[in-house]
C-alpha cells in the first residue's frame, strides 16, 4: 500500500509540473497565452455575474524588436524580453496578471479596474519606460494600448480594441527611438 501511495504522490507532482509547463512561458517565467485566455474568460464571467467595478486589459508590444535581435543578437533580445516581463510585474498589483502571449507581445489583465483606473496604470507604465534603455529598448521601447470592458464585449472584442490602440501608439512613436536605443545599448556593452 505504501508503494501505491508513493507512486500516486509522484504522479501528482509530475502532473503539477506538466500543468505548470503548459501555462508558463519558458523564457520569462510569466504566464502564457493559454493561461491568459482562460483567466480572461473567467474574469468576464465574474464581471457579468457579479457586476464588479470593471475589467481592463493592456496590450504591449516591444517596438522594433527584430532590430534588437538582428543588431545585438538573440541573447540580448532574450535579456530584453525578461527585463520587460520583470518591469511589468513590478508595476502591477498582485491581483493583476502579466502574460507573454507571443514573441515580443505581452498583455496585462486588470480585474476590478475601470477606464479611469487603467489610465493611472498607463501613466505608471509610461513613467517607467526609461528603465528599459539599459536593455536596448530606449525610453519608448514599448507600445501600449488599453481597453475596458463595455457591455456586450467578449474576449475578442475587448482584446481587439486594446490591440488597435496599441498599434496606434506604435505608429505614433516610429520616429527612430529604438534605433537610437540599439546604438546606445551597443556602445554600453
Amino acid at each position: 500500500m505504501s508503494k501505491l501511495k508513493a507512486e500516486l504522490e509522484r504522479l501528482k507532482r509530475e502532473n503539477q509540473r506538466l500543468a505548470a509547463l503548459a501555462y508558463r512561458d519558458p523564457l520569462t517565467g510569466l504566464r502564457n497565452r493559454r493561461y491568459f485566455s482562460e483567466r480572461l474568460r473567467e474574469e468576464l464571467c465574474r464581471l457579468r455575474r457579479a457586476r464588479t467595478r470593471g475589467l481592463s486589459v493592456v496590450c504591449i508590444d516591444v517596438n522594433d524588436f527584430k532590430r534588437v535581435n538582428d543588431t545585438l543578437g538573440h541573447a540580448a533580445g532574450d535579456t530584453a524580453l525578461v527585463a520587460v516581463g520583470r518591469l511589468l510585474e513590478s508595476l502591477m498589483r498582485t491581483s493583476d496578471l502579466v502574460c507573454r502571449v507571443g514573441g515580443d507581445e505581452f498583455v496585462v489583465l486588470l480585474p476590478d479596474t475601470d477606464a479611469v483606473q487603467v489610465q493611472t496604470v498607463m501613466a505608471r507604465l509610461r513613467a517607467h519606460l526609461p528603465a528599459l534603455a539599459g536593455v536596448g529598448l530606449g525610453h519608448r521601447g514599448l507600445s501600449l494600448g488599453t481597453a475596458t470592458y463595455e457591455r456586450g464585449d467578449d474576449e475578442l472584442r475587448l482584446l481587439s480594441r486594446a490591440d488597435e490602440e496599441m498599434y496606434e501608439d506604435k505608429r505614433s512613436c516610429r520616429a527612430g527611438s529604438v534605433g537610437d536605443a540599439v546604438a546606445q545599448f551597443a556602445s554600453a556593452a
